[in-house]
């Protein structure tokens, strides 16, 4: 299983509500549905996981797909839920492209894109005590982000090929 298969699963279809939030590092996911979220409601976020794993912001590279598997895991439960329920799941998918595959995915009802300028995203970052020790990274990561948006670029493509030899994953560029 390659990491573009971990980063875009195939997920049975929620039963319950989806709402997704999606932007660079900094941009307020988090924030915001902290403050529009209900009491009841499921918040899917692989920062919150890291953190329920002893992870900071500061984590390791090796622990990424262990992350994403325990996301993917959690997205999938969203077909036992109650369609009363409401999932929010926050995700940086940088990229249209990316973030429509997200939406039909999970058959989701809403998408919000948090987008402030690069120089505000850097502010944050700048005064956000949690981001000391990797704000270089989060600078990075911010250009990364809007380079991809900018593109188009969905990023990781999931593995496989047709009996033709060519990429099956519908968002490969060959196939866009």
């Amino acid at each position: 299983m390659s990491l573009g298969d971990v980063a875009r699963p195939d997920l049975p279809k929620p039963n319950c509500r989806v709402k997704l939030i999606c932007g660079p590092p900094a941009s307020g996911k988090s924030t915001y549905v902290n403050r529009h979220a209900k009491p009841g409601d499921i918040i899917i976020d692989l920062d919150l996981i890291a953190r329920e794993r002893g992870y900071g912001r500061h984590r390791p590279p090796s622990i990424v797909g262990e992350l994403l598997q325990e996301r993917n895991k959690r997205l999938a439960a969203l077909a036992n839920e109650p369609p009363d329920t409401a999932a929010w799941v926050i995700l940086g998918a940088p990229s249209p492209s990316l973030r429509q595959w997200w939406r039909d995915a999970l058959n989701a009802e809403e998408m919000i894109v948090l987008n402030p300028p690069r120089e505000e995203l850097y502010r944050r970052i700048r005064n956000d005590p949690e981001r000391k020790y990797v704000r270089e990274l989060h600078f990075a990561l911010v250009n990364k982000w809007q380079a991809r948006e900018r593109e188009d670029n969905p990023g990781i493509s999931k593995s496989g090929t047709g009996t033709d030899g060519y990429p099956t994953d519908p968002l490969h560029p060959w196939n866009r």
